[in-house]
């Protein structure tokens, strides 16, 4: 039990490409813990010297508010397992699955959640190459994106073979393992799965019709529509794909799961995201909210679960 007189560092920043947005969560949950009478501290991520920080304001948990490469991806949770300082959120494996977008479509194929057609490709195999090998096995419109990049950035939708090619370049500059799969055209979902339960789908509906960075992080760019104004039978399908995303990978705390339809109305799992945004607007804390939890409340559910020792 974490008690309010224990100093909680809110860990935030760091050198991955998602450190800005990652700052806006930490600074909305420190002020939300504060608000309920919690000593927080904030830290900015420096990987090289986590430890020294750490102990410098003699932390007693860890709020992990760093989305991406060195947050997101299992290894600050390493760092925290070996100093024993509880923290937030899954474990060391379960982050690192659910952060590889390649590893995290093994395993949820693997365990019968339907996902879109997709075949990882490597840089070594030269672009030209990629590029002959996603025109023999796909129809366009296909989409591409880094294996372990979040936030949307990298991602292309390819609608002609006279793209292709310069698509890849584009997402190779970012990371040398990238993700081809099918393009569903139908409409876009999101699953927030806390401690085990499913909190209600959010319905995506983005102005410009594609949920890029433009339309994720633009005010007013796009519509979120909460509970999704859809049957009951598909927001329970997408629901029990969640859960059971999140009992595969053996997540701990809040875990977001993102989803597309097809034109048939079938719902495909697109990825996990095991720190996802929090600030007072985010997707999250817009599902928590319709079942009653104000933010507060839900940082302070997130942080009383954090322990070591974890998947």
């Amino acid at each position: 039990m974490i008690n309010k007189n224990d100093i909680v560092a809110i860990l935030m920043g760091g050198p991955s490409s998602e450190a800005e947005i990652s700052r806006n969560t930490g600074k909305a949950i420190a002020e939300a813990l504060a608000s309920i009478g919690y000593h927080v501290v904030s830290v900015e991520y420096d990987p090289a010297h986590v430890l020294e920080q750490l102990k410098k304001i003699q932390a007693k948990v860890v709020f992990i508010a760093v989305h991406g490469k060195y947050g997101e991806d299992g290894t600050i949770q390493s760092v925290l397992e070996l100093a024993q300082i509880p923290y937030t959120g899954s474990g060391v494996t379960s982050s690192a699955i659910t952060m590889d977008k390649i590893m995290s479509s093994r395993v949820f194929i693997q365990a019968g959640i339907r996902m879109a057609n997709s075949t990882p490709y490597y840089l070594k195999d030269g672009i030209h190459e990629v590029a002959k090998n996603i025109q023999a096995k796909y129809e366009f419109p296909i989409v591409i994106k880094p294996a372990c990049e979040g936030s949307t950035i990298g991602v292309e939708i390819i609608k002609t073979a006279q793209e292709l090619e310069g698509a890849l370049k584009r997402t190779f500059s970012i990371e040398p393992r990238i993700l081809a799969e099918t393009y569903l055209d139908g409409e876009e979902f999101t699953v927030a799965v806390i401690n085990g339960k499913a909190l209600p789908v959010i319905q995506i509906c983005p102005h410009s019709g594609e949920y890029d960075f433009h339309s994720k992080y633009t005010k007013g760019a796009t519509d979120y529509l909460v509970p999704a104004p859809i049957s009951s039978d598909l927001a329970k399908e997408m629901s029990d794909l969640a859960i059971l995303g999140y009992q595969v990978a053996e997540c701990c705390g809040v875990v977001r799961f993102d989803f597309r339809t097809n034109k048939d109305g079938v719902p495909f799992l697109l990825e996990a995201n095991s720190i996802p945004g929090m600030t007072a607007t985010s997707l999250v804390p817009k599902a928590a909210a319709a079942v009653g939890i104000d933010f507060p409340q839900l940082c302070e559910i997130i942080l009383q679960d954090a322990r070591i020792k974890k998947v």
